[in-house]
């Protein structure tokens, strides 16, 4: 997951040793509703788990990028937002640089 949504261009990390995934929070209730994200401020996270197919993930990354497409991409809600840690070395975990679109 982690992955595919780096090459959509979305800020991500793949926790260390563990199977979450922290993203940018999307700008749409319903889709973080449907999806049951867990969100804090700026970012939310998925936790992967066994049963979730490569199918449902490539389903998630797209309609993600079509909510940022309709709805626009979160904007860091402060210079210490937990967005902004997301891209720092601060934060530990997995990081890969998204390609922004």
């Amino acid at each position: 997951m982690r992955d595919q949504l780096t090459v959509a261009g979305f800020s991500c990390r793949l926790n260390d040793l563990s199977s979450t995934v922290v993203l940018e929070r999307p700008m749409d209730d319903s889709f973080i509703k449907r999806w049951q994200l867990a969100c804090e401020e700026d970012i939310a996270h998925v936790v992967v788990m066994p049963n979730v197919t490569r199918h449902k993930i490539d389903r998630f990354v797209e309609e993600l990028s079509d909510v940022g497409k309709k709805f626009g991409r979160t904007k860091p809600l402060h210079p210490d937002s937990p967005l902004i840690k997301l891209a720092s070395s601060s934060w530990s975990g997995a990081v890969v640089s998204p390609s922004r679109r």
